[in-house]
């Protein structure tokens, strides 16, 4: 009985890492949100996280939304 709890212990961790593991490529497959994954990006790849977010802004952006500099556009036309 003594054998038992380190077992479970020792065996509880692969099996978190092959679901996290799960988690991590169906949410990239699918384009899922980052919401779970982006905290430990962050910490391991800050610079990758820093892009994902620009990224991110960039594809939420509406492309009708003119550049700063660009000429105004008559409505008419």
């Amino acid at each position: 009985m003594e054998f038992l709890a380190p077992a479970a212990a020792f065996l509880s961790l692969p099996l978190f890492l092959a679901a996290f593991a799960w988690y991590a490529m169906r949410a990239r497959a699918r384009g899922v949100s980052q919401s779970l994954l982006a905290p430990i990006e962050e910490i391991w790849d800050p610079i990758s996280h820093k892009t994902n977010i620009e990224i991110q802004i960039e594809a939420e952006r509406s492309p009708e939304t003119p550049s700063p500099g660009d000429p105004p556009e008559l409505i008419g036309r």
